[in-house]
């Protein structure tokens, strides 16, 4: 019974973890969208006029 106990929180320390790297890796290209669309925009900006 414990060697499944552990087996089960082991399981979920692994799901929580990757759930945060997801979440970390999610904010982290939603930064570098905004900031690659703002070098985008800002070169535009310059070609253009």
């Amino acid at each position: 019974m414990a060697i499944l106990m552990m087996v089960g929180l082991s399981l979920l320390d692994f799901l929580v973890a990757g759930l945060s790297l997801f979440i970390g890796l999610a904010f982290i290209a939603f930064i570098a969208s905004i900031l690659c669309a703002a070098a985008l925009f800002n070169n535009v900006k310059d070609v253009s006029s």
